[in-house]
C-alpha cells in the first residue's frame, strides 16, 4: 500500500509536470558565449543572473571554440556576439531535445531585447540527430524494462530470495547473462556507432537493471520488486516522459542524473550522437553495477543473523486460485508499474515550455533637441542654459566621453525629470550630442539609466557617476563608467553614504544605443571615508597590448584633520578593469597587487575633491580639481612626469564665482577632448542649491557651467 502511494505520487507529477504543465523552466543549461573577452565575460555574468538561473554560462575565446563546446558536449547552446552589427547568433546543438531549444531560444532572445539587439538560430551537429536521440532514449527504457521483467519472471518461478548466498549469485549471473543478450540485440537494432559500443550500453543497461532488481529482492523479498519499480521510474521519469532533466530542476535533475536510467540514456545519447562514451554517467552505471553482488551478500548476512528463513514453495502465504498470495501482490505492483513506465515511454507527448516573462528594452534615445553649432565654450554655455527637455531638467558631474563615431556621451549624477506626477529626481542619466542634437538616453521605465541596486528597500543604493574610459572596437565602443555606489540614508542634500566604487559598461554601437551591458561592484560595501574610493579618475595610455589604464583613488582622513582628499593610484589592463585581483597598486617605489600598500601621492591636507580628473597633455599629467573640496574656492591643477608622480603643490588656475544665497558650485572636471588647445582645457563644475524647491522651479541653477582654464607649465 506504501508503494502504491508513493508511486501514484510520481505518475500524478509526471503527468502534470513533464506532460502538460506549462510551467517548466530551463535549469542550468550547459552554455558558452563567444566574444570579446571583456564582453563574453560580462554577458557571461549577465546570463548567470537571471532569475531561475536559466544558464551556467561560460566565455570562450571565439566561435571556433564554440563549436568545439557544441560538438564535445560540453554545451547545450553558443552565444556568439557580433557587437559590429545588431545581431548575434546563437547556435543550438542539433542533439538537444526540441523543448530544451525552444526553451534556450525564448530566454535569449527576451535577454537580447534588453540590449535592443536581435538573434538569428542555427542547429550544429548531424541533421538526423533527432532520431539518434529518441533511439537511444527508446532502446534505454526497452533495456531497464526487459531486465527488469527477467529478474521479476524469475522471482515469480522460483521465489524472490534465493535459499542460499551461492544460489542467489547464481541466479544474478544466469540472469545477467541473459539480460546482458537482450540488451545487446536492443542496441544493434536500435543505436547508431561503433558495433561493441551500441551493443555494450543498451546490454549493460540491461544486466544492471536485472542483478538491481534481484539484490532488492534479496534485502527485502517481495516488497524489493516494488522498491526496483519506485527507484526506476522515479530517478527515471523526465527520461521517459521525454523531457531533458535541465528543464525540470533540482532535485529531479540531480536525481535523473545519478538514477540508472538518466545515466544510460546520457551514455546512449553521447555514443549515438558523438561516437563517444562520457565519463560521468558511464561511472554511475558501473556504481549501480557493483553496489548488487555487495547488496545480496549483505542480505544473506542479515537473513543469517536474523534467522530469517527465505520464503520458497513450501512457506510463504495462502493459496488463492492455486498461486500463493506473494505472487498476486508481487503482480499487483508491478504490472501497473511497469504498464505505467511502458506507457511514459511511448504515448506521452512533449511537454511544453513556459514563454520567458517579457522585459523591456533596456534603452532608447528620446526626441532630438536641436544645439546649434557648438563651437566654443560659449556655445557650451548657451546649451547649459536652454531649457531642455522633460528627461533632463537639471543635473550636475557631467564627465564626458569621446565615442569613435563623433559622438559625445554625457553621464550626470543625481538628475531632475519632470513627469506626469511632477518634478523627480533618478540617481544617474545620460545625454549624447552630435554636431546637430542632443538626445537623452532612456529607459522605458523612466527610471536611472543605471538602475539602483535591487533589494534596497527604503534606504536604496544608487550610483553617481564620476570618469568615464573609452575602449574602441571594430564597430562598436565599450564605455565604462566609474560610479559611486551611495546609499540613501535622508532626505536632504547630504542623506547619503558612500560604500565604494560600482563599474557600469555600455556596449555603444557606431551611431546607436548605448545599452548597458554590466554593472559590477568592486569591493565590499564600505562608509567609511578614510579608505579610498577608487575610479575618481581614470586615464587610459598607451596602444595595442602595451595599454594601461591607471585608476585613481581619493580618501578623506576625516574633517577633524582635512577637507581636502589625498590622492592614490592604481592600474590594470583594460581588459581586467572589473576585475580587482588584476589591479596592481603604487606603494611608492612599486606595483604591489595589496591595496593596503597604496601610497598618497598628494595629501589630503588642501588636497583634491573627491571626484576630479586626471589626464595628459604633451607627454606631462595633470589632475584638475577643487582645492578643499567644497570649502575651497580654487580650480587647481597638479602636474607631474608620470602617473606615480611626484606631483606639484598645485596651482590655482581659475578662481569659481561664490553664487547667490543656497547656491554651491563644486566637482571640477576638466574634458581635454572638447576644443583641444595646448597649454589649457575646457573645465567644468557643477552649480546647485540646497533649497531643492528653488532647483525644481528654476531647474537652471542646476546646470553645470564651462570655462577654459590654463595649465601650469
Amino acid at each position: 500500500m506504501l508503494l502504491a502511494v508513493v508511486v501514484i505520487g510520481e505518475v500524478a507529477w509526471a503527468a502534470f509536470v513533464l506532460a502538460g504543465s506549462e510551467d517548466l523552466e530551463p535549469h542550468e543549461v550547459p552554455a558558452v558565449v563567444a566574444a570579446d573577452p571583456v564582453v563574453a565575460e560580462s554577458v557571461a555574468r549577465q546570463y548567470n543572473g537571471l532569475p531561475g538561473a536559466p544558464f551556467d554560462l561560460r566565455a570562450v575565446a571565439d566561435e571556433d571554440a564554440a563549436h568545439s563546446a557544441l560538438a564535445d558536449g560540453s554545451a547545450r547552446a553558443a552565444l556568439v556576439v557580433a557587437l559590429d552589427g545588431t545581431k548575434d547568433r546563437l547556435l543550438l546543438a542539433s542533439g538537444n531535445d526540441d523543448t530544451l531549444d525552444d526553451a534556450i531560444r525564448q530566454r535569449v532572445e527576451h535577454a537580447e531585447q534588453r540590449i535592443g539587439r536581435g538573434v538569428t538560430v542555427d542547429v550544429v551537429g548531424p541533421t538526423d540527430a533527432d532520431e539518434r536521440r529518441e533511439a537511444a532514449r527508446l532502446a534505454v527504457a526497452l533495456a531497464m524494462v526487459v531486465g527488469f521483467l527477467i529478474a521479476v519472471g524469475t522471482s515469480l518461478r522460483a521465489g524472490p530470495v534465493a535459499p542460499g548466498l551461492r544460489q542467489g549469485l547464481r541466479r544474478m549471473l544466469a540472469i545477467g547473462a541473459l539480460s546482458l543478450l537482450c540488451g545487446g540485440v536492443i542496441g544493434a537494432l536500435a543505436l547508431h556507432g561503433d558495433a561493441w559500443a551500441v551493443v555494450l550500453v543498451p546490454a549493460t543497461v540491461a544486466g544492471t537493471s536485472a542483478v538491481t532488481t534481484l539484490a532488492l529482492e534479496a534485502l527485502f523479498g517481495w516488497a524489493g520488486t516494488g522498491l526496483a519499480v519506485v527507484a526506476f521510474f522515479a530517478t527515471g521519469a523526465p527520461v521517459l516522459a521525454r523531457v531533458d532533466p535541465h528543464l525540470v530542476g533540482e532535485p529531479w535533475a540531480g536525481i535523473a542524473s545519478l538514477g540508472l536510467p538518466g545515466a544510460g540514456l546520457e551514455v546512449a545519447t553521447e555514443l549515438s550522437l558523438r561516437g563517444g562514451l562520457p565519463t560521468s554517467p558511464v561511472a554511475v552505471i558501473l556504481v549501480w553495477l557493483a553496489t548488487a553482488p555487495l547488496v545480496i551478500v549483505l542480505a544473506r548476512v542479515v537473513r543469517r543473523h536474523r534467522e530469517v528463513p527465505a520464503p520458497d514453495h513450501d512457506h510463504g502465504g495462502h493459496h488463492i486460485g492455486g498461486v500463493r498470495g506473494w505472487r498476486i501482490r508481487v503482480l499487483g505492483v508491478v504490472a501497473p508499474l511497469t504498464a505505467a513506465m511502458l506507457v511514459l515511454t511511448v504515448v506521452v507527448p512533449h511537454a511544453e515550455v513556459a514563454a520567458a516573462p517579457r522585459r523591456a528594452s533596456l534603452a532608447a534615445t528620446a526626441d532630438c533637441v536641436r544645439s546649434g553649432s557648438v563651437t566654443s565654450v560659449a556655445d557650451l554655455n548657451r546649451i547649459a542654459e536652454m531649457r531642455g527637455t522633460d528627461e533632463f531638467r537639471g543635473g550636475d558631474v557631467g564627465a564626458d566621453a569621446l565615442l569613435q563615431d563623433g559622438r559625445r556621451a554625457w553621464l550626470f549624477g543625481d538628475t531632475l525629470r519632470e513627469g506626469v506626477a511632477g518634478s523627480r529626481y533618478v540617481r544617474n542619466s545620460m545625454l549624447l550630442t552630435d554636431k546637430e542634437c542632443i538626445r537623452a538616453v532612456v529607459l522605458e521605465s523612466d527610471g536611472a539609466l543605471i538602475p539602483d541596486r535591487p533589494g534596497g528597500g527604503e534606504n536604496p543604493v544608487g550610483y553617481w557617476p564620476m570618469s568615464t574610459v573609452v575602449d574602441r572596437r571594430a564597430g562598436y565602443d565599450l564605455l565604462y563608467v566609474t560610479t559611486q555606489r551611495v546609499r540613501t540614508t535622508g532626505s536632504d542634500a547630504f542623506g547619503f553614504t558612500n560604500l565604494g566604487l560600482s563599474i557600469a559598461v555600455f556596449v555603444v554601437p557606431v551611431g546607436g544605443t548605448p545599452q548597458l551591458l554590466e554593472r559590477r561592484d568592486i569591493g565590499p560595501d564600505r562608509s567609511d571615508r578614510k579608505h579610498p574610493t577608487w575610479g575618481a579618475a581614470t586615464t587610459l595610455t598607451g596602444r595595442g597590448d602595451h595599454r594601461w589604464l591607471y585608476v585613481f583613488g581619493t580618501a578623506n582622513p576625516g574633517t577633524d584633520e582635512a577637507w581636502g582628499y589625498s590622492l592614490r593610484v592604481a592600474r590594470v589592463r583594460p581588459d581586467d578593469f572589473l576585475d580587482p585581483s588584476r589591479w596592481r597598486y603604487w606603494d611608492g617605489s612599486t606595483w604591489s597587487g595589496r591595496e593596503d600598500d597604496a601610497t598618497e601621492m598628494i595629501p589630503a591636507r588642501d588636497g583634491v575633491s573627491q571626484t576630479l580628473s586626471v589626464f595628459t597633455q604633451n607627454g606631462r599629467w595633470y589632475a584638475l580639481s577643487k582645492r578643499n573640496d567644497l570649502l575651497g574656492n580654487d580650480i587647481t591643477v597638479w602636474s607631474s612626469d608620470a602617473p606615480t608622480g611626484p606631483w606639484s603643490s598645485g596651482t590655482s588656475v581659475k578662481k569659481v564665482p561664490k553664487g547667490g544665497t543656497g547656491q554651491v558650485r563644486y566637482m571640477p572636471l576638466a574634458h581635454p577632448t572638447l576644443f583641444p588647445k595646448e597649454g589649457s582645457v575646457v573645465t567644468s563644475y557643477s552649480n546647485n542649491d540646497t533649497d531643492s524647491e528653488r532647483v525644481a522651479a528654476d531647474p537652471l541653477r542646476y546646470r553645470p557651467h564651462f570655462v577654459r582654464v590654463p595649465l601650469p607649465q
